[in-house]
C-alpha cells in the first residue's frame, strides 16, 4: 500500500504542469468528465464537500452551475497554493488528509471528488468511504469521478497503447508519477469501486463516460 506521504509528494512534484497534462493527455475530455458531475448534484445541495480539491476546477464547475461553492479538502499544499492563486474570491482550502478529515460529524449534504479513487484505493479505501459517511448527513449525496480499467476489450486494448504513450511523454517531465498514474488507472476496478460504495451507502449507480473511460459512482443516500 503507498503510504499517504508518497503521494502528496508524487502530487507536489507535478503541480505546476497538472492541469496542462490533464487536458493533453484526455483531449480536453476531462473538463466535460467534471461537468458532468453537477449534473448529479441534488438541488438543495447548500454544504458541498469537494474532496482532493487540487487545482479547484471541479469546485468552479459547481459554483458556476449550482451557486454553491464547495468547501475543498487536500492533501498537497502546492495543489492548494495553486487553487488560492486561481480562485482568489472563494475561501481558502483546508489541507488535510481523507482518511482523517477534520470536519464535525453530518457536516455536508454532499461529497463530490475527482479523480481522487486510484488513491484513495492506495491508503486504504475503506477508511476514506467510512470518513464519507461519517461526515455526510443522512441524505449522503455522494458522486466520484476517475478514470478505471475498462471491462471492454476493445477499449482495453486502446489504454494498453496509449499509456506507453502517455509514460513516454508524461516520463520526461516526471517519470515516477506518470507511471504511478497509469498503473493506478488499470488496477482500478469500477465493480469493486461499487461493491466498496454499497457497503455505506445505498443505491449505488455507476455511469460510463465517453464509452468506459472513464466513470461516475454516484449515491444519494448513506447507510444509517
Amino acid at each position: 500500500m503507498m503510504p499517504e506521504k508518497e503521494i502528496k509528494s508524487m502530487f507536489e512534484n507535478v503541480a505546476k504542469l497538472y492541469d496542462f497534462f490533464n487536458d493533453l493527455f484526455s483531449f480536453m475530455l476531462v473538463r466535460l468528465w467534471r461537468r458532468s458531475v453537477t449534473k448529479h448534484l441534488l438541488k438543495q445541495s447548500r454544504y458541498i464537500l469537494d474532496l482532493g480539491i487540487g487545482t479547484g476546477y471541479l469546485s468552479n464547475n459547481i459554483s458556476q452551475d449550482v451557486g454553491v461553492f464547495p468547501v475543498g479538502l487536500d492533501l498537497t499544499k502546492s495543489m492548494v497554493l495553486k487553487n488560492i492563486k486561481k480562485l482568489q474570491r472563494f475561501s481558502d482550502p483546508v489541507i488535510g488528509t481523507a482518511t482523517n478529515m477534520p470536519f464535525r460529524d453530518c457536516a455536508f449534504d454532499t461529497i463530490v471528488s475527482s479523480f481522487t479513487l486510484r488513491s484513495f484505493k492506495k491508503v486504504g479505501i475503506d477508511k476514506v468511504l467510512d470518513e464519507c459517511a461519517r461526515v455526510l448527513n443522512e441524505k449522503g449525496n455522494l458522486v466520484m469521478l476517475d478514470t478505471a480499467k475498462p471491462t471492454n476489450r476493445l477499449a482495453l486494448a486502446f489504454f494498453y497503447v496509449y499509456f506507453k504513450i502517455i509514460n513516454f511523454i508524461g516520463g520526461l517531465y516526471n517519470n515516477q508519477a506518470y507511471h504511478w498514474l497509469t498503473n493506478s488507472i488499470m488496477d482500478l476496478d469500477p465493480e469493486f469501486v461499487k461493491k466498496k460504495m454499497s457497503e455505506k451507502f445505498n443505491n449505488v449507480q455507476v455511469y460510463k463516460l465517453t464509452g468506459e473511460i472513464a466513470y461516475i459512482w454516484h449515491s444519494r443516500t448513506r447507510k444509517l
